[in-house]
């Protein structure tokens, strides 16, 4: 799996999972396997979300999760692109990844 694309699906888990509040590991972990039929393992998380983290999308708070302001947009606006999981999967990939070449 490309780096973007793993990014995404991190970052799709945990919006999923923090709509209410914030989240924990276990948690995003859970959402992340329903969204791909596989649980990531510790570099997956840890990578993306230090990514996510320093790229201002998520906001760590103690041991939990959440999507910043700038996250919630980007979530938001790819909800309203498609309500399949897969498409936003992919379309939040490609945001990442044009991301990921600046």
């Amino acid at each position: 799996m490309r780096n973007a694309e793993t990014i995404s699906w991190i970052f799709l888990a945990l919006a999923i999972a923090s709509q209410d509040s914030p989240v924990n590991f276990i948690s995003i972990s859970q959402i992340a396997d329903g969204i791909n039929h596989s649980i990531p393992n510790e570099k997956e998380m840890q990578s993306s979300l230090t990514w996510l983290n320093n790229n201002k999308l998520i906001v760590k708070t103690g041991k939990k999760y959440s999507l910043t302001e700038i996250g919630k947009e980007i979530f938001s606006e790819t909800q309203s692109e498609t309500k399949t999981l897969l498409r936003m999967w992919k379309r939040l990939a490609t945001k990442i990844e044009l991301k990921l070449q600046v």
